[in-house]
């Protein structure tokens, strides 16, 4: 059975799963011309993500190894297109990254913050 590849952002992710989605609505900026980016940001973290053309979309497709590594959070994005000198942002918005239950050794505390306190 394969599945479908998301051809938008997901909200949600998570860390130590393999991240993939394609971006099928550029025409204006075939891959192969332009390549996509992704900043992902948090107060103390920084992650960026470039795809690869996958015909004349954009592909990101990023290694649940790679992504074991990125802490749970949420992060704001944006994603930008360039052409050699020329840069341009297209899109922005907000994505949760989730833990990985199964590698957290003393489970998961969910309270909030005000309950923590």
């Amino acid at each position: 059975m394969s599945s479908t590849v998301p051809t938008w952002e997901p909200r949600l992710l998570t860390a130590g799963d393999r991240w993939l989605w394609e971006r099928q609505d550029l025409a204006d900026y075939p891959a192969g011309t332009w390549v996509l980016s992704y900043s992902l940001a948090k107060a103390d973290r920084l992650i960026t993500l470039t795809a690869t053309a996958s015909g004349i979309n954009h592909l990101i497709d990023v290694a649940a190894a790679t992504t074991a590594a990125y802490p749970a959070g949420t992060y704001r994005w944006q994603a930008h297109v360039t052409s050699g000198s020329d840069r341009r942002t297209i899109g922005q918005g907000q994505i949760v990254v989730g833990a990985n239950f199964a590698t957290e050794p003393s489970g998961i505390d969910d309270r909030t913050h005000a309950r923590r306190v």
